[in-house]
């Protein structure tokens, strides 16, 4: 029974880590872990690393080892007969059939001395690979800022939320207070009956960014690489409720486009492209060039297996061996060398296009996330003094109503622009901490 109960504490345990509220530090590790744009691009960097280890190798020395084991078998011939020596009168019997043990051995060893194709394919590989990491790099940049930004969608969702539900409850509280009037002879019956409206339209309202927050929940879920979206709860951020206006404009549009050329991985991933196609163009120039190898190879064979005289006796002795300094020059192959040429020089061209529109794209990223930056800090102080004014105006109206100075259509216009100023507040403070976050990603990481 102890052991039951003990179990059934720590499946509660466990279930209430599972359910705890998550960080965006939180969100950010489990996306590193689950996502999976980041495992295809961790595969995809580690298929570069493979065929940059198969391109070394093409350089490096090459040992075979040979070695057979059986029967060679000769049949009888068309000519097969007796022949008797005339002198000695010795019979010799040729052309009958045979069957006799058969062994070999034999070592090569290989080394090439100058091939630029294989060469420049190492090269055009280890640029290949360094463009795979930066790819993964720029994936994981990338990731990480669609993390941030859907998390911070959630955030904005269900402070959302608890916004339309205070103006659930101050719609009620203008319900009731319609009522008393009314009960008081001081109001007509009309007013209820518009308070209850008002009341109605508010918890629609509320239902519908329901959906939205569940929407928001199940879109941070599938970025985070999950499949268990309502067990996702999320911890605002202390900048989200953190008093004032954001500081300091970011750094002008130049420095940030500067540093994005030297930290912006899908800026280096793309220079380094242009290094691989350009080690492309040698490796098709190569096929101009000879080819020379050094070839040693040493070789046994026989009847025998051990022993005196044996494939697999003393090495020293019954042995074939060579040792060769190989050259090898394509001399004409129909102008495909001067085809390849042209393909691999139209790579290089691409390469350096796509380099160009790269940076383009970056520039209008940081130009973008810049300008929204600037723009959305502004619309935070505009909407801090809103809010404050929409607060105001509301006791203004709710005293007014009390001293009989008011009606229940101005408390309610004063209602709804307090919700609408708190929500623009909120909406203000979050979409500049993306936009913070999105300046950053462009220019390649944290400003």
């Amino acid at each position: 029974m102890r052991s039951l109960a003990a179990a059934l504490l720590l499946a509660l345990a466990s279930a209430t880590r599972a359910q705890a509220p998550i960080t965006l530090d939180d969100a950010l590790a489990q996306a590193a872990r689950a996502n999976a744009d980041l495992s295809m691009a961790r595969a995809d960097r580690g298929m570069a690393a493979a065929d940059r280890g198969q391109a070394r190798a093409a350089v490096l020395p090459r040992l075979d080892l040979d070695a057979g084991f059986g029967h060679s078998f000769i049949g009888r011939s068309t000519g097969a007969g007796a022949l008797i020596d005339p002198i000695t009168g010795q019979v010799t019997v040729v052309g009958a059939a045979s069957d006799s043990e058969a062994y070999s051995a034999s070592l090569s060893l290989s080394q090439p001395l100058f091939d630029w194709a294989r060469f420049k394919d190492l090269d055009r590989a280890r640029w290949g690979a360094r463009a795979s990491d930066r790819g993964y790099d720029e994936t994981a940049l990338s990731v990480s800022f669609e993390v941030t930004r859907r998390f911070y969608d959630l955030v904005k969702q269900e402070r959302s939320l608890e916004v339309l539900q205070k103006t659930v409850t101050r719609s009620q509280e203008l319900v009731d207070r319609a009522e008393a009037l009314f009960t008081a002879g001081r109001a007509p019956k009309s007013d209820t009956y518009s308070a209850r409206v008002n009341l109605q339209n508010d918890r629609i309202a509320v239902e519908g960014q329901r959906i939205r927050v569940a929407q928001a929940r199940t879109a941070l879920a599938q970025v985070l690489g999950r499949i268990d979206a309502e067990a996702i709860s999320v911890v605002a951020p202390a900048a989200i409720d953190a008093p004032g206006v954001p500081g300091a404009e970011p750094p002008p549009a130049d420095a940030l486009l500067a540093r994005a050329r030297e930290r912006r991985p899908a800026v280096l991933a793309q220079a380094a492209s242009v290094h691989a196609a350009r080690a492309g163009v040698g490796g098709a120039q190569a096929g101009y060039l000879p080819t020379v190898s050094a070839v040693g190879s040493y070789a046994r064979q026989g009847t025998v297996l051990g022993g005196q005289g044996g494939v697999y006796g003393d090495p020293a002795r019954d042995y074939s061996a060579s040792a060769q300094v190989v050259l090898s020059w394509n001399l004409f192959e129909g102008f495909g060398t001067s085809a390849r040429v042209q393909r691999a020089s139209a790579s290089l061209d691409r390469a350096r296009a796509d380099e160009d529109r790269t940076l383009q794209a970056v520039a209008k990223e940081i130009g973008d996330a810049r300008a929204a930056t600037v723009a959305l800090a502004r619309q935070v102080a505009l909407a801090t003094d809103t809010l404050t004014i929409a607060q105001q105006s509301l006791a203004l109206a709710t005293e007014r109503l009390e001293a009989g100075l008011a009606n229940q259509l101005e408390l309610r216009d004063a209602n709804l622009k307090l919700t609408q100023a708190e929500l623009s507040l909120l909406e203000s403070r979050i979409d500049h901490a993306v936009a913070v976050a999105d300046l950053a990603r462009a220019a390649g990481g944290t400003l």
